[in-house]
């Protein structure tokens, strides 16, 4: 059963559109509360806007920078695992391989994905019923997509994605080798997020260069424990500018999934049209920052008759403990802290605990609760120098104990195989081509 969010509300509803009752008496926040979800990511979104704009103007010391000292800083501020989970300088590298195993007691499953700037190659083997040591391996350039499958076939089968089909591959498959052919181009000229989206940057700017921001009068928040006078600076985020990044990162997305999948299934523009009709409701926001030693202490939301508040709370991280509040009443909560080189974080929605996080710096160990425990997820998570991993030994959901596990390593550098054998060219493939083929795999 495919699950899916409410684009408004946030809560997840089945495939028939209906919501699922919620989990043991907890559930996330209403949704004129959860609204400003929403509302606070474009006021995160935009102001990153105007202070790309001033860093790049070179105005240091204006307020907008201070605004994005304070933003940067306070978002660098990570715990152990946090960074971790940034993979360091893993993300940077020339060429990386990504390795995934999964196991329960019917299959067993290991990828290899080795990507590099002009290669990309899938390696794979499935263990299951009927299937026994199944090997394959696949390649893509900047022409082709070469795949063998030796249980299958010793020919190297070879699809030319920039070239023309056959008449009988047209007449058989149409307009899906068009975007079977965009898919792979999409997927070969995959470049890095930053230069993904930037035509998404450019517009996030273009609207943070017209917002203005003025010194208003300092307050005191809880900071790190006590009370600390934090600077506030203050500016007006519009609808319109809402509307015209939501436009932009709706852009993104479509791109993203027509890269990917090679069409567009409607899901995406039934989830913007939700989250667009939310924002036609909404009025500009008048949208403070609070700063205290050049990180944020609270972020302060202001629309029509109500208020919202993101608290900076800090302890080890300026983020480990936050708050966010509407209209004075707790909707979320974050509390964390460090003993012993052990993370412990729990998240509370509308005062009722939803998540539990526990994990050990020293040996990696990482644990996940929910729901009272009756959802766990149990495994470790560890980076070293020049790689990632992480594992998943023991998951519960619903107090049901499943019998998988499944792990994931990152390592810089990537071994590329050759393929060796006879190739069939499957794209210029006539009907008589494909009638021996399937003679010769026995499949007619």
């Amino acid at each position: 059963m495919n699950s899916n969010f409410d684009p408004v509300t946030g809560e997840q509803t089945q495939g028939n559109g209906t919501a699922p009752p919620p989990v043991s008496g907890t559930g996330m926040p209403k949704k004129k509360k959860k609204g400003w979800l929403i509302v606070l990511i474009a006021v995160v979104v935009a102001a990153a806007g105007a202070v790309f704009a001033a860093a790049k103007s070179g105005v240091f010391m204006s307020d907008s920078a201070k605004v994005l000292a304070a933003v940067t800083n306070t978002f660098n501020d990570t715990d152990y695992l946090t960074g971790a989970l940034k993979l360091g300088g893993l993300s940077g590298a020339d060429s990386y391989t990504v390795s995934m195993n999964s196991q329960a007691q019917t299959y067993d499953m290991e990828l290899q994905f080795l990507i590099g700037k002009t290669q990309k190659q899938l390696l794979g083997s499935v263990d299951a019923p009927d299937i026994t040591g199944a090997e394959f391996q696949a390649e893509l350039t900047k022409e082709q997509l070469r795949v063998q499958v030796p249980a299958l076939s010793d020919y190297i089968f070879v699809y030319d994605y920039t070239q023309p089909k056959s008449d009988y591959m047209i007449e058989n498959f149409g307009s899906r080798l068009d975007a079977l052919d965009e898919m792979l181009k999409g997927l070969y000229e995959t470049k890095p997020e930053a230069e993904y989206n930037s035509d998404l940057i450019k517009t996030i700017i273009e609207e943070g260069k017209k917002l203005e921001f003025t010194r208003v009068d300092a307050e005191e928040f809880e900071v790190d424990k006590e009370d600390r006078k934090c600077t506030g600076i203050a500016t007006t985020i519009t609808r319109d500018c809402m509307q015209n990044i939501l436009d932009e990162v709706e852009k993104v997305a479509r791109e993203s999934q027509d890269r990917t999948y090679g069409y567009d299934d409607g899901y995406i523009e039934e989830y913007f049209d939700g989250i667009e009709e939310n924002i036609a409701e909404m009025e500009d926001v008048d949208v403070t920052f609070f700063i205290c030693k050049k990180k944020l202490a609270c972020i302060r939301m202001e629309m029509e008759d109500t208020e919202a508040e993101l608290r900076f709370l800090g302890g080890d991280t300026r983020m480990q403990n936050m708050q966010l509040n509407v209209d004075k009443e707790e909707v979320l909560r974050l509390e964390g802290q460090t003993v012993d080189g052990t993370e412990t974080r729990k998240l509370f929605l509308e005062g009722e605990e939803f998540l539990g996080l526990e994990y050990n710096r020293k040996d990696g160990a990482l644990d996940i609760t929910a729901d009272g425990g009756r959802t766990l997820l149990s495994g470790n998570v560890v980076l070293e120098k020049d790689s990632f991993k992480a594992s998943m030994d023991r998951i519960m959901v619903d107090g049901q104990l499943l019998d998988v596990t499944c792990s994931m390593s990152v390592e810089k550098g990537a071994s590329f195989k050759t393929m060796e054998g006879k190739e069939f060219d499957l794209g210029r493939a006539k009907q008589n081509d494909m009638e021996g083929l399937f003679q010769e795999l026995n499949l007619l």
